[in-house]
């Protein structure tokens, strides 16, 4: 899989694209310290430049991220000295122990063109039952195949960048392909790049179904607490019970 979030797109994430993490916070670890079992060590899965890492850090836990992009984990080093983290990618980096994985920002939702999805998931929560403890937490959220439609263009922009992105839906393939265009200000020019971005689509009720399989019990929302999510985006709560 191409790596995404390159240079300049990492350094747009990370100026302008951490509010869902900062507003999702309070929750999630609210969540993990009322488990069932003490929660200590915490596995951001997708964590870019660590915005939810460094507020897991700060409210005790011990933490490692994992993200396959290299530019964001740079900043997320920078930012969080007290956190560890992995570049790769979370479908071929083995899961380290851990009490609670939290994915949060539809990580999972990530895929290579032709690649199977929904085996490459499945796989995740058999991983993920197998490291977490009985009564351990599993926090995600995905993009949700329905209506209303995704597909779209929008546009940001911050003192020295600005990014436009057009997105393209198939529910047949249950594909979204979002068109990111970037301009940086490099000293006095602006620099342009291009990323293409594959997100899959998933079904709330068979990833129930896998995560019971797996010995997990889920509850979903369209929040996390106070912070809502975008139209199509649930959340899962899943608690291993065997």
């Amino acid at each position: 899989m191409e790596e995404l979030y390159k240079q300049d797109l990492a350094y747009i994430q990370a100026a302008a694209f951490g509010a869902l993490a900062l507003g999702a916070a309070p929750e999630i670890i609210r969540l993990l310290k009322c488990a069932p079992v003490p929660i200590r060590r915490v596995v951001d899965v997708g964590c870019g430049a660590g915005p939810l890492s460094a507020a897991l850090v700060e409210a005790g836990f011990d933490v490692t991220g994992i993200d396959a992009s290299a530019e964001l984990l740079a900043i997320a080093r920078t930012a969080n000295q007290k956190a560890h983290f992995i570049h790769g990618s979370v479908y071929e980096t083995q899961i380290p122990a851990c009490e609670a994985i939290v994915a949060l920002g539809e990580p999972l939702t990530y895929h290579a063109e032709g690649a199977n999805a929904d085996l490459l998931v499945e796989g995740f929560f058999h991983a993920a039952s197998g490291v977490l403890p009985a009564g351990g937490m599993l926090i995600f959220d995905v993009i949700e195949l329905g209506a209303p439609s995704l597909a779209g263009r929008y546009w940001n922009s911050g003192k020295d960048w600005a990014v436009l992105a057009e997105t393209e839906e198939d529910q047949g393939s249950r594909t979204l392909v979002r068109n990111i265009e970037t301009f940086r200000r490099v000293d006095q020019y602006y620099r342009r790049g291009r990323e293409v971005h594959r997100v899959r689509l998933f079904d709330t009720a068979t990833l129930r179904n896998q995560l019971a399989a797996c010995g997990f019990s889920t509850e979903t929302a369209q929040d996390y607490g106070t912070q809502k999510l975008g139209p199509r985006r649930r959340a899962f709560f899943s608690t291993r019970m065997r």
